[in-house]
Parts: structure tokens; sequence; C-alpha cells
């Protein structure tokens, strides 16, 4: 009797929501979104310019939020 084992891997996905300080310019939007979607664990970022908001959607199992902000503090867009 053979039997085949099927698993699925659970990914966990969280959204992160920020607002964001000195988010004032096109190239801002564009050096953010270039550099969290380089980053292990993140899937999605949106960003919303007249807000200053950016959303991440990141794998949990991968990124963690402490990471995520001192990489924004890093960049030079530090969080509100």
């Amino acid at each position: 009797m053979n039997f085949i084992l099927n698993l699925r891997c659970l990914v966990l996905t969280k959204t992160f929501v920020l607002n964001i300080k000195n988010l004032n310019t096109a190239e801002d939007a564009v050096k953010i979104e270039d550099y969290f979607m380089g980053r292990p664990g993140v899937e999605k970022v949106d960003i919303e310019m007249s807000l200053s908001i950016v959303t991440l959607h990141y794998n949990e199992a991968v990124g963690s939020p402490n990471k995520l902000l001192e990489a924004f503090d890093q960049l030079g867009y530090p969080v509100r």
C-alpha cells in the first residue's frame, strides 16, 4: 500500500501600518519600497504619500516589527 503525504506550508503574514516622518517625495517612496522589498520576509509594500503612511506585509516567521522599525530609522525615515 502506498501513501501520499501532502504537506502544506502555513505562512503567517502580518500587516504593519506606520506613519513615517520625512516621506515627502516620490523619490522617498521609491527608496523605501526598493529597500523593503529586498528584505527577507517582506512580501508587499504599500505607500500612501498624502498621509505619510507605509504598510508592510511581511512573513512573521522571517521578519520582526522591531527590525522593520530599526530599518526605517537607518534609512532616515523615523516612525511617528
